[in-house]
């Protein structure tokens, strides 16, 4: 059994058009948030409208990680460049919760209120528009430009990037993922666990390291996207880029939000002004885009984690199965941890009590 998950390639014809779909699925996510705030609105109870509604917005990042797997699925050493473009677009559309957090967060800072969905249209329109440029103008048999003499510098890259990341989970990422599960036990036991950290990582010396390294994570993870997204992939390979991109789009619109939105207007950004006190994340027609942002990117942490892990393994000689199987294991351990977290963030006490 391929625990990797090998995609069969996609058909031939028409492949230089398949950019389309994940084009339309994105514009179809802020509707589909529009309409669970509908349905969810008329007496906050969750509905089948507004459960199916909600389902939608996790179904768009969903089909670009399928398209994604399928456009990489090509017979030789690398993706025709057609396809290779529709994959990278289907790989974006994966950062569609965290895009659209940033844009919405961005006009607001710029005072533009209700009119996100008219953006965001507009935005991707234009994207649509380059890809159509580029497919009508690029010949399939352009080369992609991989020197060999670049593989070195890619692996050393690869080395301090994944080191830098280990730094990252031990001294910030990890405690954080910790208090936040600490918030199913209540806002004041995450309060006091929050407090606790930000002696830590708020000091005057470790919390501009922290931030330069985000940074390099950042710029140095899509250096590496660049070259590993024009290979062949299975669907964990396809899952460790996506989530890298996702991750790289919610790192940068956090600390946005963090450092305008909370130190320079004076908010407090605890558990509080997380989960959207006092209306909730569900109850508002802006904080319930956050809900799949943050639940998705505790995944995508886990997934992102996962698929380095498995490639560091199988280099040090664990058969590729085994390797496989518990890169899927810690996948589905991440997808239990986004679950228990969000379900914190929704109300969910530990006491039975919402």
């Amino acid at each position: 059994m391929n625990h990797a998950l090998v995609a069969t390639p996609l058909s031939s014809r028409g492949t230089a058009w398949h950019w389309l779909l994940p084009f339309a699925a994105a514009l179809v996510y802020p509707w589909t948030l529009a309409q669970f705030h509908l349905a969810y609105s008329d007496g906050h109870d969750m509905t089948a409208g507004a459960a199916l509604a909600l389902l939608g917005a996790y179904a768009v990042p969903a089909l670009g990680l399928w398209l994604a797997w399928r456009l990489g699925a090509q017979k030789g050493t690398g993706i025709a460049p057609a396809n290779l473009r529709a994959a990278r677009l289907a790989q974006l559309v994966i950062a569609t919760p965290p895009l659209y957090t940033l844009l919405g967060v961005l006009l607001y800072l710029m005072k533009i209120n209700d009119h996100d969905g008219a953006v965001w249209a507009g935005l991707w329109c234009t994207a649509a528009v380059g890809a159509a440029l580029l497919t009508l103008v690029s010949a399939d048999s352009e080369a992609l430009a991989r020197p060999a003499s670049n593989a070195r510098r890619h692996a050393v890259l690869r080395s301090v990037h994944g080191i830098s990341a280990l730094l990252l989970l031990a001294v910030f990422l990890g405690p954080h993922l910790f208090n936040h599960l600490a918030g199913i036990g209540g806002l004041d036991l995450h309060r006091s666990i929050m407090k606790t950290l930000r002696l830590l990582y708020r000091n005057g010396v470790l919390q501009p390291l922290i931030i330069a390294m985000f940074f390099f994570q950042i710029i140095s993870g899509l250096v590496l996207y660049r070259r590993k997204s024009a290979l062949t992939h299975d669907l964990l390979d396809v899952l460790q880029t996506g989530a890298g991109l996702y991750l790289s789009v919610f790192i940068a619109g956090h600390i946005n939000s963090v450092f305008t939105l909370g130190r320079y207007f004076g908010t407090d950004t605890d558990y509080a002004w997380a989960v959207g006190v006092p209306t909730s994340l569900l109850a508002d027609a802006w904080n319930i885009r956050l809900l799949p942002h943050y639940s998705l990117a505790v995944f995508f942490l886990v997934a992102h984690v996962m698929g380095a892990a498995r490639l560091i393994a199988k280099k040090h000689g664990m058969t590729a199965t085994l390797a496989n199987r518990l890169a899927w294991w810690g996948v589905a351990a991440g997808l239990l941890l986004s679950c228990l977290i969000t379900a914190g963030m929704l109300g969910a006490r530990l006491s039975g009590r919402f």
